[in-house]
């Protein structure tokens, strides 16, 4: 071969425009820097702006041959391939027409004879290649498999905001929240939780998990947990000591309760196992406010971390104004003088925080 059989253009759509169209129009300067690209980069690049310009549904291999966007065909040329793409360009019909150096069932990487690939480079130097173009139905099939295969193994790449894509929706049901209804209940970004998916997806909820999911979610920078609160937990009437009572078991009496043993005074006992403190500090005045049972976040946040949490324990939230964040009390204002949060006379020593109880 002499090495006329590879086409080549210094601009790859039809037409040729002026230069001067070429540095202002993006589209241009794809086209002609099409060779310089990346096989998978610029079929994603090609995809986006076919879905931008007619609203092109997601990209399925089911989709019906005359409504894609993008048709590959492999290059015949037996020269060394010097990149992914050797041409590009755009039909009549606005799709855009990729021709590879790779995958295809002519050209330098076809497994076909050589003497046929041979008289399937001549013929496309002289554009007459009807056999090729024969090929290219099936090349056009194996390069967009790996295309798909591609996109299939980058979640960032088929990813779409929100979380609406297929994929997103799949990764939501490992977390439990496979079922739109179940979403609308936490009034956060559910897309931020598709990075904890598979942390969620343990049984095991640590206090780094429970802290870097509020703090990720509610765009906090300070949250810690602290573990072993100490609380007193009510005995159940049935189960409270009464002289010379007995207890019964499938209608067995059973020995009673003794002083060394099962005996227990009073209606309450200690409990350090199933209380933790929840402390969100170096909080600015605004946000202070909103976590407060008044403020619009305190529900949610009482609502995701019921929710994220395996066995829901008692807990506290600690809330801490940071630095300079203090100001004056002012008598009728309804921010600035919320007794026992917000009222203060003069500037405290130390940086002021208030403790409520969410679940005793």
């Amino acid at each position: 071969m002499d090495g006329k059989n590879r086409a080549a253009s210094s601009y790859l759509s039809p037409g040729n425009p002026p230069a001067d169209k070429e540095q202002n129009d993006p589209l241009a300067q794809v086209f002609h820097n099409a060779c310089s690209y990346n096989f998978f980069a610029m079929a994603e690049l090609l995809h986006r702006l076919a879905k931008g310009e007619k609203g092109t549904p997601e990209l399925s291999l089911r989709d019906d041959p005359a409504q894609e966007t993008l048709r590959f065909s492999a290059d015949a040329s037996l020269a060394f391939p010097c990149s992914d793409i050797s041409a590009l360009k755009r039909d009549t019909s606005g799709a855009f027409r990729m021709t590879t150096t790779f995958m295809g069932l002519q050209g330098s990487q076809s497994p076909l004879p050589g003497y046929y690939l041979d008289h399937l480079a001549w013929k496309a130097v002289h554009e007459q290649s009807p056999v090729g173009d024969f090929l290219d139905m099936f090349s056009h099939r194996l390069t967009q498999f790996v295309w798909h295969i591609w996109r299939k193994y980058r979640y960032h790449i088929s990813f779409r905001n929100g979380g609406v894509d297929a994929f997103s929706q799949r990764m939501y049901s490992l977390v439990g929240l496979g079922h739109r209804q179940l979403r609308d209940k936490l009034a956060i970004n559910h897309s931020k939780m598709l990075a904890y998916s598979g942390i969620l997806a343990n049984p095991g909820r640590s206090p780094e998990i429970i802290c870097g999911l509020v703090s990720h979610c509610f765009d906090l920078s300070e949250v810690t947990l602290q573990n072993w609160q100490r609380r007193k937990v009510d005995i159940e009437p049935d189960q409270q000591n009464s002289l010379g009572s007995y207890s019964l078991k499938n209608g067995e009496k059973l020995a009673g309760r003794s002083v060394l043993g099962n005996f227990v005074l009073g209606t309450r006992v200690p409990d350090l196992s199933g209380k933790f403190q929840l402390s969100i500090t170096s909080l600015t005045r605004k946000q202070f406010l909103s976590f407060l049972p008044s403020g619009e976040n305190f529900l949610p946040l009482t609502t995701f971390v019921s929710f994220i949490l395996r066995d829901q324990l008692a807990w506290d939230l600690h809330l801490g104004l940071a630095p300079e964040q203090v100001g004056a009390m002012r008598l009728g204002d309804n921010k600035s003088a919320l007794l026992g949060w917000t009222s203060f006379l003069g500037t405290p020593e130390e940086r002021p925080s208030v403790t409520i109880r969410v679940r005793s």
